[in-house]
């Protein structure tokens, strides 16, 4: 894994509450849309249950998830590309914990959105509607909105890490191909045997020439 890809990875804690404060974001401002209706009813309803803070604090939050969204399609086309560059094929990835994702998310959003609540109604109003602001006559539909958005969530958060664990693997196989291929073997050179080295020629080389014989002249 080289740099960039570790430099664009988001740890998977921080991903998940990253994913779970903009399902908070959304899902609070759905459910006062969806109860009171676009237009004039929704900005009075945001205004007297002292929402005051929620524009800066839910930029920030949306900021910060935006960020971790951004990151991790990055790495994905930064893994592509490496993949691509070893000639790896990715690799379908199951799309595995998509409940228990889900059921975390839910369970922190509706938390979540319960403690914000009170803490407003006992700022604003001066008593808290407990359990009631996720099943009371207040909220009815909070629950319902709730579980669609953190389902939409998981079930995106799940493609993308099974993606990501897809072109991972395929990554690490074409790796493994290229490290277990053999080294291609190269002709051995031909010995060229000096004339020095046989004994023969050392011998004859320490002579001199035999002298040259003549015949007698008839």
């Amino acid at each position: 894994m080289n740099f960039a890809e570790r430099l664009t990875r988001v740890p998977p804690r921080l991903a998940f509450w990253a994913l779970a404060g903009l399902a908070l974001v959304l899902g609070h401002d759905t459910i006062f849309l969806v109860q009171a209706g676009p237009g004039e009813a929704l900005t009075r309803a945001l205004r007297d249950a002292g929402h005051g803070y929620w524009a800066v604090a839910s930029t920030v939050v949306a900021l910060a998830a935006v960020l971790a969204a951004v990151a991790t399609v990055v790495r994905l086309v930064l893994l592509r590309r490496r993949a691509r560059r070893l000639g790896a094929q990715p690799v379908g990835g199951r799309i595995t914990r998509l409940l228990g994702t889900w059921g975390r998310l839910f369970a922190v959003v509706a938390v979540g959105f319960a403690l914000q609540e009170n803490i407003e109604h006992a700022v604003t109003h001066g008593h808290v509607p407990g359990l009631g602001a996720l099943v009371g006559v207040e909220y009815p539909l909070a629950l319902p909105v709730l579980a669609f958005l953190t389902a939409v969530a998981a079930l995106v958060a799940a493609s993308l890490r099974a993606a990501e664990r897809g072109l991972v693997a395929a990554i690490a196989a074409a790796l493994a191909r290229v490290s277990h291929r053999p080294a291609r073997e190269l002709p051995r050179p031909v010995r060229r045997e000096r004339v020095a080295d046989r004994p023969m020629a050392r011998n004859i080389a320490g002579r001199a020439p035999p002298p040259r014989r003549f015949a007698p002249a008839t």
